[in-house]
Formats: C-alpha cells, structure tokens, sequence
C-alpha cells in the first residue's frame, strides 16, 4: 500500500513539474514577444519617423517608402494618446495573420495594428483598426487609459490621427464603451444612408460618455477595436472618432 501511494505522489510530482515547466515556458515565450516587439516598434520609430517644428505646432513626418520597402502591407500610421499608440497600419487580405505576426512579418503573439480585410481605404464609411490589448500598454493597450475618469479632460486626448502616404486624416472621438464580441459595430459599409443613420445611432447611444458631437451620414468613421480583459475574454473595448481633417501630407 505504501509502494503504491509513493508511486501515485511521484506520479502526481512528474506531472505537476511537467505543467509548471509547460507553464514557465509560455510565460518566458510571451514575454519575449513583448520585448522583441517593442524593441522592433521603437527601431522602426527611429527610423522612418522625425518630428519637424512648424508655426509652433509639431509635426510628425513619416517615411512611407522605406516602411514599404520592409512591408508592402503598409496602408498607414497612428498616432495617438500621447504617443502611447504610435504605430504602423497594416491591411491584407484576412483578419488572422497579423494577430500573431509583427510588421517585419515575424511570429510574434503581440501582433500588429490591423484595418479590417473588408476595408478597401481609409474612405469607406466606417474604417475598422484592430490590435491586442497588451499588458504593457503597447498596440492598443493603452484604450484601457480612455475609460479613467479624467482621460479627456484633456482636449488633445479627443484626436488620433492617421497617416497614410498622401493624406493626414484627424478623428475626434464622440463613443467609447466595452460590449461582447459582435459584427454590428465593426460593419465597414452600408447599402444605403437609413442603415448608416441606424449604424450612428446605435454606437452614439452606446458612448459612457455623452460628446454632444453631432454625427451624420457624410461623416467618417474610425472605429478602434480590442480585447477587454485578458486571454479568452469575449468583451471588447471599442472607440468611435469621426473624420473632421482631410489635409495632403
């Protein structure tokens, strides 16, 4: 009997060390992506971006060919929260591959910022960018800092902005709110202006916040969208801005 509960304790022993190693390991995995993500994000920063001085205002300058020459998937750049998100775009031809790759095209669990695949520019009506919620606020991490009570008590917390090779485009945020998993607000077209007028009622009225910004059918929608919780999680974080600067870079 005692041979018998010895060999069950070590059996159980075996097994328990073969978790913890298993579990160890994915930790250590991840947490390297982290690093070698954002290591890769900031050379790519240093590199293909510089900010010039005009009539006071800073202006961010972004190389679009040399990101074009790394990774024709390159559709455009966001910037905003205070850099927290500074980022390259990306756009191909699903929804999968860029949830585990970086923009260098390496397996990577951090993923890139992605536009929806049925997105076709940053003219359709409601334009949808995807990125995990890191614990280390990179990608759109940082969406967790809109939901703190004093976030947009600062005017320039209302604005992200979006680079692409020709045009520098500004949001103003006017809805932000967590709700479960869905197709309706990541919807990037609409057959007729009765179905975008519903579309625009329906996430105003979602907002924890009231903008009092009126939205309308020719307006443009930018939609962020990410996870809200950890591993699993079937909440998202989402955030609306509406299109209210087109200029020519």
């Amino acid at each position: 009997m005692k041979k018998r509960r010895l060999k069950i304790k070590n059996i159980l022993l075996i097994l328990f060390i073969v978790v913890f190693l298993f579990s160890t390991t994915k930790i250590v995995l991840f947490l390297l992506d982290l690093q070698n993500n954002k290591n890769e994000i900031k050379e790519l920063i240093k590199d293909v971006t510089d900010i010039e001085i005009e009539e006071d205002k800073e202006v961010l300058n972004i190389d679009f060919d040399k990101l074009s020459s790394i990774n024709s998937d390159i559709v455009g750049w966001i910037h905003f929260n205070q850099d927290k998100i500074n980022n390259p775009i990306v756009h191909t031809s699903d929804n999968s591959y860029y949830l585990n790759h970086s923009f260098e095209k390496k397996s990577n669990q951090a993923g890139t910022i992605f536009m929806d695949y049925r997105n076709t520019s940053f003219d359709d009506k409601n334009v949808v960018l995807f990125g995990h919620s890191m614990l280390d606020d990179t990608m759109f991490g940082s969406l967790q800092d809109l939901f703190k009570k004093d976030f947009f008590d600062k005017k320039e917390n209302h604005y992200i902005d979006i680079y692409n090779k020709e045009r520098k485009f500004t949001y103003e945020i006017f809805s932000y709110y967590v709700i479960e998993k869905e197709e309706y607000y990541i919807t990037p077209s609409f057959s007729n202006d009765n179905d975008y007028k519903k579309f625009i009622d329906t996430i105003v009225k979602r907002s924890y916040k009231n903008f009092n910004i009126e939205i309308s059918t020719n307006d443009y929608i930018l939609t962020l969208s990410t996870c809200s919780g950890t591993g699993g999680t079937s909440k998202r974080k989402v955030v609306h801005a509406k299109r209210i600067m087109d200029e020519s870079n």
